[in-house]
């Protein structure tokens, strides 16, 4: 059976490997750079974290185990950072994170709180104030080399007989009536499958999906300041009233500003993103000092936009009235990726998956 998978991306890539070792005859096809999408500009944090309800908390607590079952398969995973997150809120937030963290214990949860002391201990350069009042520590969660991951995945499918076909923009998913027989890309060139998945992230709600074949997304944007960790050095994954922040590689620390503290969008310009930066770091500071030093040069801020769908949760499955069409597009792509990977393969082998029944397209289709 012959498969397209458009996207390469964590979602993509993860698909691609495991389609392969399953025998599908598997051809990925990306307009730009393996992974340099919507997976380049993720906090990448694996979690289930705050995640409700139980079905979905349950869902990416899954897509955590499957991430370290990947590494034994593997035999190494140099692309998983279990480093454990701390987090700790505003004062008027403490209520809601004190039930998160109840709620957390009862699914068996690795959530449990510490001690100021406690927390100095995990991040000694921090310059607390006294006022982080309640602080969480979740111990299984971590962080993901989106590009480490998704060159390995590709590599070895590759290895195992993938067509991986990147600077190829996808430009017409091509319809015979009510199926879908492949794509064609910008050079002219016909892809011919008997399946082809819709990974593209942020993009699939635009051309050339049309009609059935488009998601309905309602993305969120961010920002991501890469620092040298001399000037953030941290240790963990950090959730806090301001920003999230966690290592990123040997020598950066990655700065993300929550969401909502600025007002910005896809038609942001750079230097507007620029300047926010700046308020960050400034911001910042006041936690590790040594960023008062820093000059403009020598960190890098960029937008990322995450691709969510209209009502938060995931679109994986076939769509009613359209065959040889699948889509699998998700806002917790790094986390979720190698469980969805595995379920799909599961079901294009002919056996459903009941714990993407929640998920499925048809429950966001008008009407």
């Amino acid at each position: 059976m012959k498969i397209i998978v458009i996207g390469a991306g964590m979602i993509g890539a993860s698909l691609t490997w495991e389609l392969t070792e399953a025998g599908f005859t598997v051809t990925l096809l990306d307009a730009s750079e393996a992974g340099k999408g919507t997976s380049a500009n993720s906090f990448a944090w694996i979690n289930s974290h705050g995640k409700p309800p139980e079905a979905y908390h349950r869902l990416n607590a899954s897509g955590m185990q499957a991430h370290r079952d990947l590494a034994k398969r593997f035999g190494q995973a140099p692309w998983l950072n279990l480093t454990g997150c701390l987090e700790w809120q505003a004062p008027a937030e403490q209520q809601a994170m004190k039930d998160n963290v109840a709620r957390l214990q009862s699914y068996d949860y690795p959530a449990e709180w510490i001690s100021a002391g406690q927390l100095q201990q995990h991040e000694p350069e921090m310059h607390l104030d006294g006022t982080q009042g309640a602080i969480g520590w979740f111990s299984s969660e971590g962080w993901v080399d989106t590009q480490q991951y998704i060159h390995l995945l590709l590599q070895a499918s590759a290895a195992e007989g993938a067509k991986i076909v990147t600077g190829s923009k996808v430009m017409e998913i091509l319809q015979d009536g009510d199926t879908v027989t492949g794509v064609k890309t910008a050079d002219g060139t016909l892809h011919r499958a008997s399946l082809t998945i819709n990974a593209s992230g942020r993009w699939s709600d635009k051309p050339p999906y049309l009609g059935q074949q488009a998601t309905q997304l309602a993305p969120t944007t961010g920002i991501l300041i890469r620092v040298p960790a001399e000037y953030v050095p941290v240790n963990h994954v950090l959730a806090t009233p301001m920003f999230h922040c966690r290592p990123d590689g040997e020598g950066v620390t990655l700065l993300c500003p929550n969401e909502g503290v600025y007002d910005i969008d896809e038609s942001t310009p750079q230097s507007r993103i620029d300047e926010l930066a700046a308020d960050i770091i400034l911001k910042a500071a006041e936690v590790w000092p040594r960023l008062a030093a820093i000059r403009p040069e020598q960190y890098k801020a960029r937008m990322g936009i995450r691709a969510l769908p209209v009502d938060g949760y995931p679109i994986v499955g076939p769509t009613p009235g359209l065959a040889g069409y699948y889509t699998v597009v998700t806002h917790s792509g790094v986390t979720l990726s190698p469980l969805l990977a595995r379920l799909v393969t599961q079901e294009i082998k002919g056996k459903p998956a009941a714990e993407l029944e929640p998920y499925r397209p048809q429950r966001l289709r008008k009407g």
